[in-house]
């Protein structure tokens, strides 16, 4: 073979090298492009994944927030509510008309005193409302049940809005309406949100 033939040859064999290396890097080249394409892609998803869990998570947690924050409030204006239901309640009872009032408060004395030699203790305002023919009228029905018939004033209190205390050697019975609706409250209450809100508490 002559030194031209093998030189083509050569040539030729070279330039098929270069050819197939060449390829072989385009399609390495097209593979890494490929692989980095799906791996950015897929960090993408990942990242927008996440930042809508995240974005939901705050969304929910806000909501929760901003419910739990009205559920407050609608709980707040229900207590007022109720809070101011007692008042008048208690408002009403000590500005009651006392042809109401001296009837209310003889029933009570009646169903109260128990030895019947027990002192009263009144609000600095029923001086006139509670006096002495009350007293008097009670401690004769005192009689006729059977007991001392002996009840007597003990003085006036600027701290009683209305009702009275009732007072032994060893014991007072606080019968002033702020403290028989403070007892009651607990009672009323689920009826009191029943009529006003339309619930059982």
């Amino acid at each position: 073979m002559a030194i031209e033939g093998i030189l083509e040859k050569i040539n030729r064999n070279a330039e098929e090298k270069v050819s197939a290396i060449r390829e072989e890097g385009r399609l390495k080249r097209r593979e890494i492009i490929s692989k980095a394409e799906s791996q950015a892609k897929e960090i993408g998803d990942r990242i927008l994944r996440e930042a809508k869990q995240k974005a939901e998570l705050e969304r929910r947690r806000s909501s929760v927030s901003a419910e739990l924050a009205r559920r407050k409030e609608i709980l707040k204006e229900k207590q007022k509510l109720m809070e101011d239901c007692f008042r008048e309640a208690l408002e009403e009872l000590v500005n009651l008309p006392t042809e109401e009032y001296r009837p209310l408060i003889r029933k009570m004395l009646l169903k109260l005193v128990s030895s019947g030699d027990e002192r009263i203790l009144i609000s600095s305002n029923d001086e006139q409302r509670i006096d002495q023919e009350l007293i008097e009228g009670v401690n004769v029905d005192l009689k006729k049940a059977g007991k001392k018939g002996d009840l007597r004033f003990d003085g006036v209190s600027s701290s009683i809005l209305g009702g009275f205390v009732l007072k032994t050697e060893e014991v007072e019975v606080n019968c002033s309406f702020g403290t028989l609706l403070a007892q009651l409250r607990e009672e009323l209450q689920s009826d009191v949100a029943g009529i006003l809100f339309g619930e059982k508490k």
